[in-house]
């Protein structure tokens, strides 16, 4: 396809083989090699947090938080977002209970958790959907109110601010994805940064199989190092990072541009938090109904323009994640969202190219 949804930035081959190669004389391949502490240290150098801890990827980043947090029975989340979201409590032995989200942000609102709800649960497990900012304060303030741990899914959220800081300085802990496909990528990985030294340490030893300093198996872990492999690439890209994210933050702003002149009968954007920037990870648009998103989707395919119904259907309405939740807001959304292109190869003259293929099928259907 000309125009893919998605595309994996590949930095110079040259700088990742120099890493490569000093991997290859060490023969330190993993369990905390140089290179894993090396990113970790640039990372949280560059993000703005402390305690920051790598793993081999965001859907494990979740499950360590969940068990160095010490998170038991329900928890409230959000059913808009990617399936490792609500996966990743049933895989731990968590309930999941959905909590409708915003129509505007996409994100999970507050506003619509009963008493009822907070007093049965333990935990909260918001999103900032597409890099969008949650209400933080808010959801920082009922957590501290009813003792219960906010825990961010910020897969999306590299490189997005709120209130000029990173947005992953909120909550209790907040995990990342670096996959390949996202914004900032070493093939596979995620990280967790924690508000509290004491759980950043707890979830350092959780990951390496429960083993103390003595290497005696002292809780029960799990393994979820990242790999010299791994962090040799996300090094690489890091180097790249502010041009990756000053070009695909371009891309979206001409998106918007295109798309804004489009009637809101026929077409939205994502409200971002006033308080935040846009960080370039995903372009969501959201059009009037399903039927529409189905024939966009299928006609901009034969234009050999890629798109992806992110996130359908809503979490609430499958099976295996308990179905508990009255989401009526997420449900719609998830029926009438579309993804469209966005990668650092994507030029601005493809972008408008794209948008007046959606003008021109909009217009035929109106």
């Amino acid at each position: 396809m000309k125009y893919p949804i998605v595309k994996p930035y590949l930095p110079c081959l040259e700088k990742y083989q120099n890493y490569i190669s000093d991997v290859f004389e060490r023969n330190w391949l993993t369990n905390n090699g140089p290179l894993v502490q090396k990113l970790e240290k640039r990372l949280a150098e560059y993000l703005g947090v402390e305690h920051l801890l790598l793993v081999a990827n965001g859907t494990l980043a979740l499950q360590v938080a969940y068990a160095a947090l010490g998170i038991k029975g329900k928890v409230l989340t959000t059913p808009f977002s990617f399936a490792a979201t609500a996966s990743s409590l049933v895989w731990h032995g968590l309930q999941a209970e959905f909590i409708d989200v915003d129509a505007g942000s996409f994100n999970l609102n507050a506003d619509n958790i009963s008493t009822e709800q907070i007093d049965t649960a333990s935990a909260i497990l918001a999103v900032h959907v597409f890099g969008n900012p949650c209400e933080v304060e808010k959801l920082a303030a009922l957590g501290a109110e009813h003792d219960m741990k906010i825990i961010y899914d910020a897969a999306h959220a590299f490189g997005s601010n709120f209130n000029d800081q990173s947005v992953l300085n909120y909550g209790d802990a907040a995990t990342l994805s670096f996959h390949a496909t996202k914004l900032f990528h070493s093939t596979e990985g995620g990280a967790i940064i924690f508000k509290n030294k004491a759980d950043y340490d707890n979830a350092r030893q959780l990951i390496n199989f429960g083993f103390d300093k003595n290497n005696h198996p002292e809780l029960v872990g799990i393994n979820a190092k990242m790999s010299e492999m791994h962090a040799a690439m996300g090094l690489t890209v890091l180097e790249n990072i502010d041009h990756i994210t000053a070009q695909r933050s371009e891309l979206v702003n001409r998106y918007h541009q295109n798309l804004e002149t489009i009637t809101c009968e026929l077409l939205q954007l994502q409200h971002w938090h006033v308080a935040g920037v846009r960080n370039g990870a995903y372009m969501p648009v959201l059009f009037k109904d399903e039927s529409s998103v189905l024939l966009i989707a299928d006609q901009l395919a034969n234009e050999d323009i890629g798109t992806r119904r992110y996130f359908h259907p809503s979490l609430s309405q499958v099976e295996a994640y308990g179905m508990k939740g009255d989401t009526p807001i997420a449900n719609d959304i998830a029926s009438r969202i579309l993804c469209l292109p966005l990668y650092t190869d994507l030029t601005l003259v493809d972008v408008d190219y794209i948008c007046d293929k959606i003008k021109f099928f909009l217009d035929v259907r109106s």
